[in-house]
C-alpha cells in the first residue's frame, strides 16, 4: 500500500488501511482530516484505552513514520497488520513488535467475543 498524505504533508492513510506507529511505547495514529474514520481504528484506540496502552491522535510526518519503533496498519478485512518496511526502509528491528504483536492479540480477543461471525 502506498502512503497518502493530507494537503499539508502529513500521513494520513495507506490507499486501503489507517497506519499506526509505537514511538517509545505511545501508539500513534494520523487524525482524519484527510479520510473517513475506520472502524477498526476506532476499535483499536478504544481497546489501548481500555488496556492502558498510551496512545495519540495528531499530525505525524514521514520522518516521523521512518523513525518508528514499530508500525501496524488497520482495515476490516486485514484486521491488524504489522508494517516492517516503509519506502524500503526498515521500521525498527524489521520485525513484528511487542506492542503490535499485544494488540494484534487484544484485537483478536475482542473479536472473537464481540463480533458476530460472517459465514
Amino acid at each position: 500500500d502506498a502512503l497518502m498524505l493530507d494537503p499539508r504533508g502529513f500521513i494520513a492513510e495507506t490507499n486501503a488501511t489507517h497506519l499506526f506507529f509505537v514511538d517509545r511505547g505511545v501508539v500513534r495514529t494520523p487524525t482524519t482530516a484527510a479520510c473517513p474514520e475506520g472502524i477498526t481504528r476506532a476499535v483499536v484506540l478504544e481497546l489501548c484505552a481500555a488496556h492502558g496502552i498510551p496512545h495519540e491522535i495528531g499530525d505525524l510526518s514521514l520522518t516521523e513514520a521512518y523513525r518508528a519503533g514499530e508500525a501496524f496498519c488497520t482495515g476490516t478485512m486485514g484486521e491488524l497488520a504489522a508494517v516492517t518496511t516503509i519506502d524500503g526502509r526498515p521500521i525498527g528491528t524489521g520485525q513484528v513488535g511487542p506492542i503490535t504483536a499485544k494488540l494484534s492479540a487484544i484485537y483478536q480477543d475482542h473479536a472473537r467475543t464481540h463480533g458476530t461471525r460472517v459465514i
